[in-house]
């Protein structure tokens, strides 16, 4: 037999790690597993979908005001970054009292799931430390306001973290999964899951999340463990590798990297078939956030079905790129958006067909929205810069959608007045159109946690900040249900 090092031995098995989090021994709540769990079937299944846009998402061309569409032509319509009125598609949200307005044209699947009551809007959200309910707030050096306004890579981060005060390395999604971990007792499969590569939303304090490719890859060979067969030579390689493995354990560095290759290798006995999506719903859908969405649908099916999962709790993260719209945004945003409202659909229709269609809910995030004031003009180049409160979308069945959700601004209203600079009524920060956000993350996110089943007592724990801002709850999702499984 060739002669093999225990360095090289362990190597073979690094491409079993990948994707899962290092965490240290002291933050692991993981013990080595020699054996795989067989928890029941799922008994109260719920799942949150982060969907990210990344770079900015210009939410004023998202939704569009019918009714006071003046307002928005007037500083849109000459440099030709208007949505033509025509062209929108209608909705009459009752929390606006009879005000109408329009969803991007190219949002016509989302639209279609806004008429079955499936979808909401959760108006000008944003980053905050405290309430700014005025523009003349903004502009008191006495208040708090989110460190690094406007930058794409903090915005980011903040809108993750929940935390607008101070940088942390945690995630609100990997926060639930720690204080939720109850509900998925002896689980091998971590609660949080990214098919978009390592992001902050998922780390927990104890938890260590797992990010997978997307479905271009099968199941099967996310955790794929190479060097080995099933020849004679190769089995007794493994059984050194496994052997070599136990040696050294009471040296935390040395337990929590057997800790954590021991997790990949059970998780790889999880995905050993890849799951058929029957009717595969996502059949000529060929963009990057389709193939993240169709892995979660995968992974979900595989959840449900497999004796060795039964997870109770999930929470994932995906990501659309290509939201940083400074030129060119009618055709790129149009594109995206086509892209988007596709993908959402094929998604909440296969989560109907598993059975799961009010226990799946999507939502999306977005580093912040766009000036209302185009950058430029000419609808070939014509885009917009970096803003602040940005409208967002709920998706599933569990959503009381057909509405506008947030919070009362300076105008009155949940919806922003479309008005550049200091004129009373509105809440643009300069003269350009960035929207102070009435709505924080905060009072967004815990509202999905809340229907997720986080307790009120264990808010505070996911979202310290939460108490600055009122009411926590916004109401576009039903009530939590009565408690978890295996939760006290």
């Amino acid at each position: 037999m060739t002669s093999i090092s225990r360095r090289d031995l362990l190597s073979l098995g690094g491409c079993a790690a990948l994707g899962l989090f290092a965490r240290s021994a002291a933050a692991s709540r993981l013990s080595a597993m020699a054996a795989l769990a067989e928890p029941l079937a799922p008994t109260d299944y719920r799942a949150l979908v982060a969907v990210f846009l990344a770079g900015g998402n210009d939410s004023n061309n998202m939704v569009v005001p019918v009714t006071g569409y003046a307002a928005y032509s007037a500083v849109r319509s000459a440099a030709g970054l208007a949505i033509p009125q025509a062209q929108l598609l209608g909705v009459t949200p009752p929390a606006m009292g009879g005000a109408t307005f329009g969803l991007h044209p190219e949002l016509s699947e989302l639209h279609a799931l806004w008429g079955q009551g499936k979808v909401a809007v959760v108006c000008n959200v944003g980053t905050l430390v405290e309430p700014l309910p005025t523009r003349a707030d903004y502009r008191n050096a006495a208040k708090k306001k989110p460190y690094q306004l406007f930058s794409h890579s903090d915005q980011q981060g903040i809108w993750q973290t929940s935390r607008a005060d101070t940088r942390v390395q945690t995630g609100w999604g990997g926060r639930i999964a720690d204080v939720l971990a109850c509900a998925n007792p002896g689980a091998i499969l971590p609660m949080p899951i990214s098919v978009a590569g390592i992001n902050v939303f998922a780390q927990g304090v104890a938890t260590r999340p797992l990010a997978v490719p997307d479905s271009d890859t099968s199941l099967s060979n996310v955790f794929a463990l190479s060097g080995f067969s099933s020849s004679a030579e190769s089995i007794a390689r493994r059984a050194a590798f496994d052997a070599i493995r136990g040696q050294d354990v009471h040296l935390p560095l040395v337990r929590a990297s057997n800790e954590t290759l021991q997790q990949a290798v059970d998780i790889a006995a999880l995905f050993g078939t890849n799951p058929t999506l029957s009717p595969d719903r996502f059949s000529g859908l060929s963009t990057s956030i389709s193939r993240q969405l169709k892995q979660v649908a995968k992974i979900v099916k595989l959840n449900r079905d497999s004796a060795g999962l039964g997870l109770n709790r999930q929470v994932f993260f995906v990501q659309q790129g290509g939201y940083d719209t400074h030129q060119n945004q009618i055709s790129e945003q149009a594109a995206l958006f086509d892209g988007l409202s596709r993908a959402l659909s094929a998604f909440q229709l296969t989560m109907e067909d598993l059975g799961y269609g009010d226990r799946v809910t999507a939502f999306t995030l977005s580093d912040f929205s766009r000036t209302l004031q185009p950058a430029g003009s000419g609808s070939g180049s014509v885009g917009t810069d970096h803003a602040w409160g940005s409208h967002h979308l709920v998706v599933g069945g569990a959503v009381q959608g057909g509405n506008f959700y947030g919070v009362n601004g300076p105008n009155g209203s949940i919806f922003p007045s479309l008005v550049l600079g200091d004129v009373a009524g509105t809440s643009d920060t300069d003269s350009r159109g960035r929207w102070i956000p009435t709505v924080a993350v905060e009072q967004y996110a815990a509202t999905l946690a809340r229907w997720f089943g986080v307790s009120d007592a264990n808010l505070p724990a996911v979202f310290p900040n939460l108490h600055r801002f009122a009411p926590a709850d916004l109401g576009f999702l039903s009530p939590p249900g009565s408690g978890l499984p295996g939760c006290a």
